[in-house]
């Protein structure tokens, strides 16, 4: 859902629809996350690669949302584009830390990860339902930096990749 979702929202943006469009869509889009995961271990069928694929859509689906909201607040992304650069960076930083250890996609989905993930709905819902400010953005980084902090420590520490880690702490030495 969120591979259809993403290139809505940008849609959305350049088309130049209300900006309420946009609570729907990032809600629905986190719902999907969301509730994918919990059907997936319900059924049986959350794998390693799946949960891989989960995350590497995240990373789709806010590319389309950072475009949408490129169009719609490019303001306060240009007077935050610091803070923009270092989550773009700490993400890719986690990505080629697990890739060069495991030679894997991550998917750790911690609680941090978590959180972080709520903390988008919610920051990105203040800039493009209704027109935020740079306050989301600061915060967002904050979040993101402390979560794939963690999320690198876990790669670097673990002889495994790990998937569905809860925390650094929940980490199996083994």
């Amino acid at each position: 859902m969120r591979l259809v979702l993403g290139p809505l929202a940008l849609a959305g943006a350049l088309a130049g629809v209300p900006r309420w469009i946009f609570l729907p869509l990032l809600v629905a889009g986190t719902l999907s996350d969301i509730f994918d995961g919990i059907l997936a271990r319900r059924y049986g069928v959350a794998t390693p690669a799946l949960r891989r694929y989960d995350s590497f859509t995240d990373v789709i689906y806010y590319l389309f949302i950072l475009a949408a909201l490129w169009v719609l607040c490019q303001a306060v992304v240009m007077r935050n584009l610091w803070a923009i650069v270092l989550i773009l960076l700490m993400e890719a930083a986690v990505m080629i830390v697990c890739f060069v250890k495991f030679r894997k996609y991550p998917a750790t989905h911690s609680w941090l990860a978590k959180f972080y993930g709520l903390c988008l709905l919610f920051c990105l819902i203040g800039l493009l339902a209704f027109n935020g400010g740079d306050w989301a953005v600061i915060l967002l980084t904050v979040v993101a930096v402390v979560t794939n902090g963690e999320i690198i420590a876990m790669h670097l520490i673990s002889p495994v990749a790990p998937v569905d880690v809860k925390s650094i702490f929940k980490l199996r030495k083994s």
